[in-house]
């Protein structure tokens, strides 16, 4: 028997429980405290806009006047000639945004809330859940600053405009899938939370904000630095959302949405999987 049990414990993960499992036990739990989830996204956005005097205006001003002063930057000092090029990089602000914060509060989601889980048994996957969810409204949001773009630039919107949400659902997920992978090892190593912070930060100028995918496929052509940009999992959701948008055709290679595709798949598989396994342990040390 003791030989059994250990061949058995020696088994590869997916061979011994579904690589579902996971997944489906943080969306159950996830939905069963749904009405804590609202509650924690109303007190995020009440502690954020309740006090200044324009209120949750500034989740549409804050990425509007980014995307204004990068364009002067980038548009007038360095030289960019693109057409509606404010509403390109307003695009990424929001698209960056989104993507950004899911990575780095998931990533200390743990760290931040670690006092509340010694006395309580509450999901730690609500908090993480919570805070991407939060973001989403922040970024939905924040689409409204668009308007005045394609109003000045004359940018007629078709149908195809329906489909950005599921872009930034695509955002939300892979950051806070990332997020969930690291959280666990951030209540031990509190420096991930800042080296996080710091990739995060360079990788804003590594990711198509102030730049297209047009630039990026003329820059590198077809070679193996213009295949490896692609694990970039921004490039690919932020490209879509210009296109629709903006009525553009980017034309990403079909090995682009296949790469994107298997990091969504792998990051979200390997997030829930660490955390479900790591997080209790990490946080109260069993």
């Amino acid at each position: 028997m003791g030989e059994l049990s250990d061949e058995k414990r020696l088994r590869p993960m997916w061979v011994n429980r579904s690589i579902w499992a996971s997944p489906i036990t943080i969306v159950k739990e996830n939905i069963e405290h749904r009405g804590l989830i609202r509650r924690l996204i109303r007190r995020d956005l009440d502690a954020r806009f309740r006090g200044p005097l324009l209120g949750y205006l500034w989740a549409i001003i804050e990425p509007l006047l980014l995307a204004l002063v990068y364009s002067f930057v980038f548009g007038i000092i360095v030289g960019r000639s693109d057409p509606h090029y404010p509403a390109i990089v307003m695009i990424g602000v929001i698209g960056w945004s989104l993507f950004a914060k899911s990575l780095t509060g998931t990533t200390k989601t743990l760290t931040s809330n670690s006092g509340l889980f010694q006395f309580t048994k509450i999901p730690k996957s609500v908090f993480a859940v919570s805070g991407m969810l939060t973001n989403y409204v922040l970024s939905f949001i924040s689409l409204f600053a668009l308007v005045p773009f394609l109003i000045y630039y004359g940018i007629e919107v078709n149908t195809s405009i329906i489909m950005v949400p599921f872009c930034l659902i695509a955002l939300g997920l892979v950051g806070t899938s990332i997020g969930l992978i690291i959280a666990p090892f951030a209540v031990r190593v509190p420096d991930l939370v800042n080296i996080v912070q710091f990739i995060a930060r360079v990788g804003f100028f590594l990711s198509p904000v102030m730049w297209t995918y047009p630039m990026l496929s003329g820059k590198f052509g077809s070679g193996n630095a213009f295949v490896l940009a692609h694990l970039n999992p921004v490039i690919v959701p932020i490209t879509m959302m210009r296109d629709f948008i903006l009525g553009s055709t980017s034309g990403i290679p079909d090995y682009g949405f296949a790469m994107f595709g298997g990091l969504f798949f792998l990051s979200f598989i390997l997030g829930t999987m660490v955390f479900r396994r790591k997080a209790h342990k990490m946080v109260v040390g069993l």
